[in-house]
């Protein structure tokens, strides 16, 4: 009788074992723990650019302006080749972020309009500005709201820049 309860038993504890283990195969990794600093995606940090002649820096809003932002505007770089206007050399449109916002353009914002020839790397001088655009169009109208980089004229590459959106159309 304890013969064939322990060969039940056996056989019960091979049916239900659950693992089955082939050559090569291992169970998978714990995932690591989760950091418990805070979050500081989008933070005052300017993100490494690994792309040869990508911009990047920080756009903030005036405080006098933390109320007029419009609902489902739009946020927009645009930098161009003269401070009075001009096609653009880089274009940039997201969904409204949070403030101050990080980011980064690179060749993939080249204006189509300009095509292949233009390389970001080796323009020498371009005036970046900033645009919170309530209609989603890039023609400025009433109620936009529009900054410009402290350090414009900027170059290709330049990284650490700082606009300020501080102006109503």
């Amino acid at each position: 009788m304890s013969r064939t309860l322990s060969s039940i038993f056996a056989i019960v504890l091979c049916l239900n074992c659950g693992q089955h283990y082939e050559d090569g195969s291992y169970p998978s990794p714990k995932p690591l723990p989760r950091s418990p600093l805070p979050d500081i995606e989008n933070q005052a940090r300017p993100p490494r650019t690994a792309e040869a002649g990508a911009i990047s820096g920080t756009i903030r809003l005036a405080p006098e302006f933390a109320n007029r932002i419009p609902e489902n505007a739009f946020l927009y770089m645009i930098a161009r080749e003269r401070a009075d206007g001009g096609p653009p050399y880089l274009l940039k449109r997201v969904p409204l972020p949070p403030f101050p916002y990080i980011f980064t353009m690179g060749q993939a914002d080249v204006g189509k309009m300009f095509g292949e020839g233009i390389v970001l790397a080796e323009i020498p001088a371009m005036y970046l500005i900033a645009r919170i655009d309530q209609d989603g169009m890039a023609m400025p109208q009433t109620g936009d709201l529009e900054g410009t980089c402290l350090q414009n004229p900027i170059a290709g590459g330049d990284t650490g820049l700082e606009l300020v959106i501080d102006r109503a159309y």
